[in-house]
């Protein structure tokens, strides 16, 4: 009765996990990190490209982008510690100050306790920033508390969750780490450089903010051609890489993208996908059905949900790479296409299709068709998945919609009535029946899996068949219906040849908890183009891979990249386990429940390789503690009772199994 795999809980820890780190060497400087030599030398600094570029260096200088992170100065710090502030934040109290010539913020620390801490740099800029500290082991941490430059006010950027020391999203936890939740994105060409076995960063990086050679790649050597051939050898420059649009939406996906990062060595000019690991809607709530936001999603993920994306827009079709702000106001935009008739589409009227006078809220197209969201509670940011406003969904499925995030004091009845009015037939669309059926998948309605699979035999869009395979995942070993089970392994097996690697690794996620019985299947996708691809699969055939393969050394550099989190730690761990090492796998188990105890599936996949090596109570104290974390979870008791039985402690087991 010992305790067995389960492998549809690790599968979706597995997919919400993000990867990230490897070792290095060389020491950190004061402050942050600072530039270094080695494998930075190709770079030559934004200020290189001043000179020759001086207009397009001039609009990058101020914006967000080249601020995305700096050093303190008085002309702008002052004002946040002077005088002494007093910060109240859920159950706690907070004092910024400022000592002679050094800021000072006493808050809460690893301990629990208050204590005073200096910080060394500041990390954004508009709406808010906040600042990094300095920490042991070349680790920098990023305050939860952040000042608005607008109001002249601290605030806690969780509101009033009030985070306590020790959890894994406290400030002074991994959640909040700089070097790896905060600077591959706000750095230019950031290395980690993280070192395992010490639990020590030498992290490094060019310069501060997003640089011009985080966009264009490293230019050293096209400025020294520049400098050498003062004639004008523009067009004979062999070191110039033109980039596709695509090249470029790629770069601005980078960190405008939730996602798992597989290797922390993207460049411009290389594949999304050979690097990232995109978050879609699934059955967890970090989407709404429709494909809106929900949790922090920034933009590109649902951008390539969006029939925008699907016509060849691109992100600088509508944003100035250099200022990052919109081109031209927003409707003149899409108005640029949208007055006249394409595919099949009828020619926008701006004022007729949007029934709201010119000069009222309401009138532009981003207010319906770019609902805005607030994160970190004071940053608004707009959905980019260019989504239709649809009330009815929200009766049906608390969808949010455009019209009542603005008429808060209406009913979604009364905005069913104006849609209805207004649009008619036209709001009974393809996206309207989509949502519909993806709201009842996560609802557990085994009705909508035929209409589910129905529609997605006529979706062109990747990224939405992906979406389809990661609501249907689960029924690939959960669904009691024998039948139903097989329909969906076939669908599974059959989207490993779909022409888009999103499907393409969807589908091999959802084939994993069936372990060799797939395995022929999935061995040819360990030559996919794609890395995502590869990774997906080495990972589905880990017990029987040669990490001495190309798809085993990425797999092998995938599962070191992100020791320094819980979810890196975890993973090297299960995969320990699975391969035949739990007695290897317990230290790091160790790890990542003391990184993030408040994990319930970390504690309970450490108490099944403790029951492995026989050492029961110790699992049994890891059950108990993932129950208490997770006290309406059945697969805890559960658990708890095999465990219990195997002690021959047959009431409690009892008691235990009844609870489950």
């Amino acid at each position: 009765m010992r305790l067995k795999w389960f492998g549809w809980l690790w599968f979706v820890v597995l997919l919400v996990g993000v990867v990230g780190c490897q070792s290095g060497t060389g020491q950190p400087a004061s402050g942050t990190a600072k530039p270094a030599a080695g494998d930075l030398s190709a770079y030559a600094g934004s200020a290189s490209c001043a000179d020759c570029h001086k207009q397009a260096y001039d609009e990058w200088r101020t914006s967000n982008h080249a601020n995305a992170q700096r050093d303190l100065s008085p002309a702008i710090d002052d004002e946040v510690f002077t005088p002494k502030r007093t910060i109240h934040h859920g159950s706690q109290i907070s004092f910024a100050e400022k000592d002679g010539d050094k800021y000072i913020l006493t808050t809460a620390g690893p301990n629990g306790q208050p204590q005073p801490f200096t910080p060394s740099a500041a990390l954004g800029v508009f709406p808010l920033w906040q600042y990094i500290i300095p920490g042991p082991n070349g680790r920098f941490q990023l305050t939860e508390l952040a000042w608005d430059p607008a109001r002249k006010e601290w605030f806690n950027v969780y509101g009033e969750e009030d985070r306590q020391a020790g959890e894994w999203g406290h400030w002074t936890g991994r959640g909040m780490n700089w070097n790896s939740m905060c600077a591959p994105c706000h750095t230019t060409a950031f290395q980690k450089n993280y070192d395992a076995l010490a639990d020590r960063y030498t992290s490094r990086y060019v310069e501060q903010g997003v640089g011009c050679e985080s966009c264009h790649g490293p230019m050293r050597k096209h400025v020294e051609f520049q400098k050498s051939h003062p004639e004008g050898g523009y067009f004979g420059d062999p070191t110039i890489r033109k980039l596709s649009a695509d090249n470029y939406m790629a770069v601005c996906g980078a960190c405008h993208s939730r996602h798992g990062d597989m290797t922390g060595k993207f460049q411009p000019g290389e594949q999304f996908l050979d690097h990232f690991d995109p978050v879609l809607p699934d059955l967890s709530n970090i989407f709404h059905p429709d494909g809106q936001v929900l949790d922090e999603d920034f933009e590109y993920n649902v951008f390539m949900l969006s029939y925008m994306h699907d016509s060849g827009v691109r992100c600088n079709n509508c944003h100035s790479p250099h200022t990052s702000k919109i081109r031209r106001p927003a409707s003149e935009l899409c108005l640029e296409c949208h007055q006249a008739s394409m595919g099949g589409r009828i020619p926008i009227d701006q004022a007729a299709h949007g029934f709201h006078p010119l000069d009222k809220a309401g009138s532009q197209c981003t207010d319906c068709h770019y609902p805005r969201t607030v994160y970190m509670q004071r940053h608004w940011r707009h959905d980019h998945g260019m989504t239709i406003p649809d009330p009815q969904l929200t009766k049906e499925f608390g969808i949010p919609n455009a019209c009542n995030r603005c008429h808060q004091d209406q009913t979604v009845d009364w905005a069913i009535e104006w849609t209805e009015k207004w649009y008619g037939p036209r709001m009974d669309r393809p996206t309207r029946q989509r949502a519909r059926v993806l709201a009842r998948l996560k609802r557990n309605d085994a009705a909508a899996v035929p209409e589910a699979l129905e529609l997605l035999k006529t979706e062109h869009n990747g990224a939405w068949r992906a979406v389809y395979l990661k609501m249907l995942a689960p029924l690939v070993v959960e669904s009691p219906d024998a039948d139903l089970r097989q329909t969906v392994r076939q669908a599974m097996l059959d989207r490993l040849g779909d022409s888009s690697p999103l499907v393409q690794a969807a589908a091999i996620d959802a084939l994993d908890p069936l372990g060799d019985a797939v395995a022929d299947n999935l061995k040819p996708a360990l030559q996919a183009p794609y890395r995502l691809v590869r990774a997906k699969a080495a990972w589905a055939l880990r017990r029987q891979i040669d990490l001495q393969s190309p798809a085993g050394q990425e797999l092998s550099a995938l599962l070191t990249y992100n020791l320094d989190q819980p979810t890196g730690a975890f993973r090297w761990a299960n995969f320990l386990t699975e391969t035949g090492r739990p007695d290897q796998a317990l230290a790091w188990y160790a790890k990542a429940v003391a990184w993030d105890g408040g994990s319930a599936p970390f504690r309970h996949s450490y108490a099944v390789a403790l029951s492995q090596l026989h050492r029961l109570d110790e699992a049994l104290e890891q059950l108990a503690a993932a129950a208490r974390v997770a006290p309406n979870d059945a697969l805890y008791p559960y658990s708890m009772g095999l465990i219990l039985a195997e002690m021959n402690r047959l009431p409690e087991a009892r008691d235990a199994l009844k609870k489950a």
